[in-house]
């Protein structure tokens, strides 16, 4: 059976362990890499779940779960600003993809009037 789990403070660990996660808790961004490259080789992981403000001092952790494991990871927000991690990941994807960066550096563009 495919496993959900969540890394990272109890802040972002608690509510997402009610909705039946497994809860996998990560004081700090050497925590979660290391639980990262655990979860990586375990072939029932379906989808990690972690906080931005962590991941993004892991950021080549990250990158090698994405890279190697069987299951997806989501950086999500879990602060009062979010720092959109999974944006930028998402935008370079795309870009490698097409050729070209559709999405665009900025996330508000302004389209020009007729």
């Amino acid at each position: 059976m495919a496993k959900l789990v969540v890394v990272g403070t109890k802040q972002l660990v608690l509510p997402l362990t009610a909705v039946g996660f497994a809860p996998m808790e990560a004081a700090d961004a050497a925590e979660l890499a290391s639980t990262l490259n655990t979860l990586s080789v375990d072939e029932t992981v379906a989808m990690v779940v972690c906080g931005e403000s962590q991941a993004a001092g892991c950021a080549d952790a990250v990158m090698n779960f994405r890279r190697n494991a069987h299951g997806v990871v989501l950086v999500v927000p879990d602060g009062p600003e979010p720092k959109k991690i999974g944006r930028e990941q998402v935008r370079l994807a795309i870009e490698q993809a097409a050729g070209v960066d559709l999405l665009g550096k900025t996330e508000t563009q302004s389209i020009p009037s007729p």
